[in-house]
């Protein structure tokens, strides 16, 4: 498991540098948020794992697109949008991974139903991709991007306080407020 992992980072790192840099920053984040929440270290891994292969799926996206300076067009966007699905045909692929599948699957779902790709909604959504999601939006949007400049940590805080309930589950949400804001 621990050599496919590694091999899917590397390929995912030679594709596109700075999607690799995030799912490593993410990894450590999502740990950190587990174990606050307090999950035990086996459920804190889990959600580590699905954080460094949560964007696994943008091997199958241009570079193009993931470096697009400015807004997508809709079949950017529903390209941008396949890759949990492409994620996760990809860990159904590989001996070991299959059950982080649907976990990844879910990452970008919304704690009041209007994420993707299937609608899901708070509980309903796994926690481990609940808690991807959060530190995901929280680090992208501290985070330079192709398109935009990255917000303070004041701001990104207060996206996530004001979208608890919402986008992101509120005890996870809550977390990331108590360590990083």
């Amino acid at each position: 498991m621990r050599r496919a992992i590694r091999v899917l980072a590397r390929e995912l790192r030679d594709h596109h540098r700075p999607t690799a840099d995030h799912s490593h920053r993410l990894a450590r984040m999502c740990r950190q948020i587990a174990e606050e929440m307090g999950l035990d270290p086996a459920a804190a891994t889990e959600v580590e794992l699905v954080a460094v292969l949560h964007d696994v799926g943008k091997l199958t996206i241009e570079p193009e697109i993931l470096d697009h300076p400015g807004p997508l067009d809709d079949l950017q966007r529903h390209v941008m949008q396949r890759h949990v699905l492409e994620g996760e045909a990809i860990l159904l692929r590989v001996s070991g991974l299959e059950h982080l599948a649907p976990l990844v699957r879910a990452t970008h779902e919304w704690w009041n139903g209007a994420g993707y790709p299937d609608g899901l909604s708070g509980t309903d959504i796994p926690l481990e991709s609940r808690i991807v999601g959060c530190a995901d939006a929280f680090d992208a949007m501290t985070s330079d991007r192709a398109y935009r400049r990255a917000m303070t940590r004041e701001q990104a805080c207060l996206r996530i306080e004001r979208d608890a309930g919402r986008q992101f589950d509120p005890l996870v949400a809550a977390a990331i407020l108590q360590l990083y804001c």
